[in-house]
């Protein structure tokens, strides 16, 4: 390949609106192309490194036996209705109607379709356990897309999925393809981590995600010396207290005072008043008809969504009340918190429990109620973990033995069991004649993701460092005077047909630019092996050979160059 028959679109100025060295880099050198909010275009280098990606993932997931398949991106709303997962995907997913005025949805999972294809397909026990897997690209509207192509509106990914007879086969081929996953990782070059996770909207059993440490992450994870652990801070539970042992204030004198459009800091700083004694109200449309939920906990606390959404008793996706509707509600029942909480479920966090005179606040800083206490003023009805992991509380007690770092998931397997072959009805008969459930595993990899996460373990100053085999071009030739000097261009063209033969990926720098120039283009994309075609050099036999990562420059016989580039292109780098 020759860089004048490329686009080599490549830009020397930082990029603006780029959070992340990823997102910067993947600009600089002219691999992605922003369209819209949460939207990108692959230019030929990207797709370079996204064919070499895949081609790692398809030779792994096809030693285990895995068979390739492709599912189409639309599919019928009615299926995804039918699993529920219509209305708790909720905006997230994109809809879309045929000229019959069907709907449709484009796919960010297959886990219903899937099972839909191999009802027809598998009805024995004798076919079990199977494996297959695509790679094809998915949809999920984000709210709020960021971090270049770390989460966009349409993304690639790998998801594969597994049917077995029963849960014991199901785990057994989980651990399989969790090792497979290991293996890919490592191939590409990654250093990460494995995080027992929440099965969330996709559900099953048990799950697992695929974590690269980066201070760009989007999540946060927990590295515990004390344990030797490791977890994802959404996913730690808080301890439950004894509540046999908590004392209710019980007060018969009613100390109870309302305030309205007061602000929380005047409050906090007026009356001298810690944020641990300040409980927060957040209410929730709820699964019974006409009524709501609230969630208390305290004010320095947040509130753990990945925990609300597995109360069953609130609708999905969580519909939280305006603060309108708050104020309405208060004025019905004349500003008194007992009668405005007489129709409404209360979840209780468990750090609220044991506070006694404490101020309730609504919404942001409207309505606020001085000296509210359980039994007295507020029902306990529920009690329940509704917070954030605190770590700060947890250095104190195990004396800092926590570190927090930030990381990006790469890649999430379930084991599900029956909960899509129940729904599509899915059914084998077993060796005894019987009809049995099947299980299912799900497995996925955000094939566009990596790409970021590669780039945020590797990279310099200078620009992206790739391993030998995902690298766009595994080696640059860089010749000088290539126009004007014939034997620099026989040269040239000598090695380039030597290595190209060998099906080696090959660029020739033949820009009529200075050596500098095509050294900046060459290191800011990632090429790991330079060769630099200098008359002076070659005369004497030898070519000038530098390593991307190493920063070295040697001297190479001309007559051995091909071989030593062959022997060093089988390493990693």
């Amino acid at each position: 390949m020759f860089i004048s028959k490329y686009l080599l679109s490549t830009m020397k100025n930082k990029p603006i609106n780029t959070e992340t060295i990823s997102h910067e880099l993947m600009l600089k050198t002219g691999m992605i192309r922003k369209l819209f909010s949460g939207s990108y275009a692959w230019l030929p280098t990207g797709i370079k490194v996204l064919k070499k990606i895949k081609k790692i993932i398809c030779e792994e997931m096809n030693k285990i036996e895995a068979l390739e398949i492709n599912i189409p991106i639309m599919q019928s709303a009615n299926l995804w209705k039918k699993s529920k997962r219509f209305k708790n995907f909720g905006l997230e997913l994109i809809k879309l109607y045929d000229r019959k005025n069907k709907l449709f949805i484009l796919s960010p999972t297959n886990e219903e379709i899937i099972n839909k294809i191999l009802k027809n397909e598998i009805n024995s026990y004798k076919q079990l356990p199977i494996k297959f897997y695509q790679i094809k690209t998915k949809f999920r509207d984000e709210i709020r897309p960021r971090f270049g192509i770390i989460r966009t509106k349409e993304f690639i990914m790998k998801d594969a999925y597994s049917f077995h007879e029963n849960y014991k086969c199901l785990k057994k081929t989980y651990n399989n393809i969790l090792n497979t996953y290991i293996k890919i990782f490592k191939r590409i070059g990654l250093i990460f981590c494995i995080l027992k996770a929440d099965t969330g909207q996709i559900g099953g059993n048990l799950s697992h995600e695929f974590y690269i440490l980066s201070k760009n992450g989007e999540k946060k994870i927990i590295f515990c010396n004390k344990f030797n652990s490791v977890s994802n801070i959404n996913n730690i539970k808080i301890i439950k207290p004894n509540i046999l042992n908590t004392i209710f204030y019980i007060e018969k004198k009613r100390i109870l005072n309302f305030l309205n459009n007061f602000k929380i800091n005047k409050i906090i700083k007026n009356f001298n008043i810690p944020k641990k004694k300040i409980v927060k109200i957040i209410l929730l449309k709820s699964n019974i008809k006409n009524k709501l939920t609230a969630l208390l906990i305290r004010e320095d606390h947040n509130l753990n969504i990945i925990k609300i959404l597995k109360f069953k008793n609130i609708y999905k996706p969580l519909i939280f009340i305006k603060e309108e509707e708050v104020n309405n509600l208060l004025k019905k029942n004349n500003n008194s918190i007992k009668s405005f909480f007489k129709n409404i479920d209360i979840i209780v966090d468990y750090s609220v429990i044991v506070i006694k005179n404490f101020i309730i606040k609504f919404n942001k800083n409207k309505k606020i109620f001085f000296g509210v206490n359980f039994k007295r003023d507020l029902p306990l009805i529920k009690i329940d973990d509704l917070r954030n992991f605190n770590y700060e509380e947890f250095n104190k007690k195990y004396k800092k033995k926590l570190i927090i770092k930030k990381g990006i998931e790469i890649g999430h397997i379930f084991q599900i069991g029956t909960k899509y072959s129940n729904i599509i009805k899915n059914k084998i008969v077993n060796k005894f004649g019987l009809e049995k459930k099947i299980n299912m595993g799900c497995y996925g990899i955000g094939i566009t993701r990596l790409v970021a996460a590669i780039i945020e373990q590797n990279y310099d100053k200078k620009g992206i460092i790739w391993s030998n085999e995902i690298a766009p071009f595994q080696i640059s030739i860089l010749p000088i005077n290539f126009h004007k000097n014939k034997n620099v261009k026989n040269i040239t063209y000598k090695i380039y047909k030597k290595l190209y033969n060998k099906k080696i990926d090959v660029i020739i720098d033949d820009r009529n630019e200075q050596l500098g120039v095509m050294f900046k283009d060459t290191e800011l994309i990632g090429i790991p092996h330079i060769l630099i075609i200098n008359d002076k050099i070659c005369k004497n036999g030898f070519i000038e050979y530098k390593n991307r990562i190493k920063q070295k420059t040697i001297f190479l016989k001309l007559d051995y160059i091909n071989n030593f580039l062959l022997n060093i292109l089988k390493k990693k780098y």
